[in-house]
């Protein structure tokens, strides 16, 4: 709030570990470059007891990256859940330069290593960063990895509103009836962007052909648009 950037990373540490004076389960990570001039590189937190509350969530986690605005820049990273009640839920966050594909990384280990482990199975939801797309499968062999519908309808080619529209409806459709019939309606009225729709694979976007929990895809999907829009 006041001070300087630079002021404000080197009180960062002190300031986590107040938290956890206040609670307990609070768990943090700092990387810093050295130990002799110790430049902050990324960090890692998250409140309440992780494994407990992860057991009341849905298996679907929504992975995501804004950029910061300052002089240091970096990325804020966050995961986020949704529990049965459909109430979003953040799970950890970290501060990482510019999401960089090992960012992502140290992210997700740090976030298997206090939620779940690096063996369930579950859906992971974020949009097609190349960068997220090479992170995933390095450190979750048994997730599945889908991509945010939203996202995709907008780096459509030639964005047409009712292309947009009906790749969303064909993206939330539970029968091969309604799937085909919303696919029809792009490839009458847009080829080009059909292209580009035909070159992602269905099971990473389409509730029809994801291997699991289509009910809370569609709901992280959503979710994903509302909290990582620009």
């Amino acid at each position: 709030m006041r001070g300087s950037f630079k002021h404000a990373y080197q009180l960062l540490t002190s300031y986590f570990a107040e938290v956890r004076l206040v609670d307990p389960n609070f768990v943090f990570d700092i990387q810093t470059t050295s130990c002799k001039d110790k430049r902050f590189t990324r960090c890692f937190w998250y409140f309440g007891p992780p494994k407990k509350i992860y057991k009341l969530l849905r298996s679907v986690v929504v992975i995501g990256g804004t950029f910061l605005k300052g002089r240091y820049r970096g990325t804020l990273l966050t995961a986020i859940a949704i529990d049965l009640s459909n109430h979003i839920f953040l799970l950890a966050f970290s501060i990482a330069d510019s999401g960089i594909t090992q960012s992502w990384t140290f992210f997700l280990e740090m976030f298997g290593a206090n939620f779940h482990g690096y063996d369930t199975r579950f859906v992971v939801i974020s949009a097609r960063n190349h960068k997220i797309i090479k992170a995933v499968p390095k450190v979750y062999s048994f997730t599945i990895h889908t991509f945010c519908a939203f996202h995709i309808s907008n780096n459509i080619k030639i964005t047409l509103e009712s292309t947009m529209i009906a790749f969303r409806m064909a993206g939330n459709a539970l029968t091969n009836i309604d799937f085909d019939k919303h696919m029809n309606v792009i490839w009458n009225t847009d080829p080009v962007g059909l292209q580009y729709i035909l070159g992602i694979p269905n099971e990473t976007w389409s509730n029809l052909y994801i291997p699991m929990s289509r009910y809370v895809v569609t709901l992280y999907c959503s979710t994903y648009h509302l909290l990582y829009k620009k």
